[in-house]
């Protein structure tokens, strides 16, 4: 028997402050009370993820105020998809 995939989408436009993307995360993919809301704290519960997950960051192509921050969020993300083989991970460009 098959397990649902969970699929979570961050839209890098619908963002303005990068505690706003942590909450969603928090949210979208139950993350556990005690998440630190940083990227620290992100590597650390995707490596608990257990049901297969696909996480899909869509980034703008023109410099944000957090352009920077996506990128570090991108690279934690496809960190985490390396070593959590529960955990997929897409960084696709609008």
């Amino acid at each position: 028997m098959e397990r649902t995939r969970i699929f979570t989408v961050i839209f890098e436009s619908s963002f303005k402050e990068k505690e706003a993307v942590h909450a969603y995360l928090a949210s979208a993919l139950d993350l556990p009370e005690h998440y630190g809301a940083n990227l620290d704290a992100l590597l650390d519960c995707l490596g608990d993820i257990s049901e297969p997950t696909l996480i899909s960051l869509i980034r703008m192509r023109e410099e944000g105020p957090l352009a920077r921050w996506f990128d570090r969020l991108a690279l934690t993300l496809m960190i985490a998809a390396r070593e959590n083989p529960s955990l997929d991970a897409e960084i696709l460009f609008a």
